[in-house]
Order: structure tokens, then sequence, then C-alpha cells
């Protein structure tokens, strides 16, 4: 095993010897910045436990389940230093969620996508981020910004 004296190692040796050893998160956005390093780089670093070790409920099964059943962000961390959960999925629902929705969307007639700027038939905002596609059932009901997708799909609410 190779290893390397600190003391004489630049940001990019050490960078790199991090990324050999398996202790940088494999974040896309972490590909394109270590396929692009330069000694002029100015990097910032994210420390993280990694994925926690506690159990948490899948919002649809409702089963108890090791943390590694789960997807986690690979550059968010919580309050306590782990990644933190993307949702509260399992993988399984999630899997089952997203070929479910994909299925309804091939055979919905969805319009064109907003452009980034056009409000939000909802809100009325201007909105610049992704636009969401809303439906129920198999019937596309509308584009939404983010945060009314969010507040009409909250599936925290769902057993109420």
């Amino acid at each position: 095993m190779c290893q390397i004296n600190l003391e004489s190692a630049s940001t990019i040796d050490i960078v790199r010897e991090l990324e050999r050893r398996g202790l940088i998160t494999d974040s896309r956005s972490n590909g394109v910045i270590l396929n692009n390093l330069n000694e002029n780089s100015n990097l910032k670093f994210i420390l993280s436990w990694g994925i926690p070790t506690d159990q948490y409920e899948c919002r649809e099964c409702r089963e108890m389940l090791d943390a590694e059943n789960f997807n986690y962000y690979q550059s968010r961390v919580d309050q306590k230093g782990y990644l933190w959960r993307r949702n509260a999925l399992c993988r399984k629902c999630d899997t089952k969620s997203n070929k479910e929705r994909k299925d309804v969307l091939d055979i919905a007639d969805v319009p064109d996508e907003p452009n980034k700027g056009d409000e939000c038939p909802r809100c009325k905002r201007n909105w610049n981020g992704r636009w969401h596609r809303h439906h129920e059932g198999d019937q596309f009901i509308e584009w939404l910004c983010l945060h009314c997708n969010t507040h009409l799909s909250d599936q925290r609410n769902k057993l109420v």
C-alpha cells in the first residue's frame, strides 16, 4: 500500500489518495470535480459519518428497516453528521413507485414542460427550477413548481 507524505503532498495528491481509499462519496458532482482538478482548485469538503446505523420506517410499506435499505444524498449531511436520506421510501418501494409513475406518464397526454421563469399555475410564482408533473391515477393534471408538487404529494399525511 502506497503511503503519501502529507508535508510534501499537494492538495490534489491528498484528494486522489482519499478517492483511492474509497473515502470520498460517489456523487456525480464529485466525479466532475475529480476529473477536472488542477493546482488552482479551491476545494471545500463535506465530512460525514456515512450512512446512519438506525432503523427507519418506510412511508409506503410501513416496515422498520435498516438504514442501508434507503437511498441517500452523497453531498448532504444531517445535523448528526450522517448522509441525508433522499426520501422516506425504502429502495423496494421507491423502485415500485418510480415504475408506476413511469407507466402512468407513458400513457398520459403530457404537454411540453414549461420554461424556467414561467409562472406556476397553482401559486403564481415564477419558477426557475425543474418543473414537476402532477398526476392523479393515469391522468396528467398540470406542471407544477417544486413547492406546489411537494405540498400536493406530501406522503407524511397519507394515512390521515
